[in-house]
């Protein structure tokens, strides 16, 4: 089969497109062809250096997958050849990931894709989805009435956040570039801040007065969570995806409730997401769609910073 295969840590031009074995099916696992894959951070930050993750070399990188079951393995159930699935994948030294014609997942983590779905748009949800739902519902307890601060609100796990926080009841602040506020905007948001010309803080405070955020999502990293700590009230939660240790000192002082999230993948996550889809709240936001053999230049958009939503590969044709 053709594959992106990750020969050396590094730069986007140690993905080299080639030919590799293809998956043979285990038991309890489904051999799906791939017909789209999405691109995550998380890619590009193990393609720089995988081995705090327990990446071995040579490795295919990528989690997302909507394919079609081209074969299952003894003691399958749930799946036949030729259903449409949707799912996310870890990927570690025994398993490859998605960035080729065909992929192996273990039947318990596929779901079955949404006909009213595009294989391209089912492709850019699973891990996006899963991780904003695990953080704002699991980890977040996010309820009725509560206010939150998205950041990033334009991006791939930001965008479904802020549909997936607004149908809860929640009142949403999101943070984005100045071009994406009208998109932000559609998404749900119901205050949009312009971070790179407004200051943050002060934004929030003319939008909630007096009050105080209870709950800050951070998806960017960096000093975006020491910045929010000002206007989160105490006892108020943070989540975040990209956290450093720079911001546990004021968080201990004001008693908050520090969520590090990595996602922890289940058929139950991605069930949610059908429902979500089928009810109609939730909705892909896709940045733009590329073919396999370029995925080093989505490796390049997604680390340059900007992207709306996903960038997705295509890897074959419906």
């Amino acid at each position: 089969m053709k594959a992106i295969v990750l020969e050396a840590f590094g730069g986007p031009e140690n993905l080299v497109y080639r030919l590799n074995s293809k998956p043979r099916v285990e038991p309890g696992m489904i051999l799906v062809k791939v017909m789209a894959a999405s691109v995550n951070p998380l890619d590009y930050k193990l393609r720089r250096d995988g081995a705090w993750a327990g990446i071995e070399l040579p490795v295919i990188l990528g989690s997302d997958v909507s394919g079609i079951v081209e074969e299952v393995g003894p003691g399958c159930t749930r799946f036949g050849k030729g259903d449409e699935v949707f799912y996310t994948a870890a990927i570690d030294k025994h398993r490859m990931g998605t960035y080729a014609e065909y992929h192996l997942v273990h039947e318990s983590l596929a779901v079955t894709k949404p006909s009213s779905l595009s294989f391209i748009e089912a492709a850019s949800l699973p891990l996006a989805g899963c991780t904003a739902w695990q953080a704002l519902f699991d980890r977040g307890r996010l309820h009725l009435g509560e206010t939150i601060l998205i950041h990033a609100g334009a991006g791939g796990v930001g965008s479904l956040a802020i549909q997936m926080a607004k149908a809860a009841g929640a009142r949403v602040l999101a943070t984005c570039r100045k071009a994406n506020r009208d998109l932000v905007s559609n998404l749900g948001a119901d205050a949009v801040i312009d971070y790179r010309v407004e200051d943050v803080t002060r934004a929030v405070r003319s939008v909630i007065g007096s009050e105080a955020l209870d709950v800050v999502f951070d998806t960017v990293g960096g000093t975006t969570i020491a910045n929010s700590l000002s206007i989160l009230k105490p006892g108020g939660r943070i989540l975040s995806i990209a956290a450093s240790d720079s911001v546990l000192g004021t968080a201990y002082r004001k008693n908050i409730d520090l969520h590090l999230i990595y996602l922890c993948r289940s058929r139950q996550l991605m069930e949610h997401l059908t429902t979500l889809l089928a009810n109609g709240t939730l909705h892909p936001v896709i940045d733009s769609v590329l073919p396999l053999d370029r995925v080093g230049e989505a490796h390049k958009r997604l680390e340059a910073g900007g992207v709306r939503g996903k960038v997705v590969l295509e890897v074959a044709k419906s």
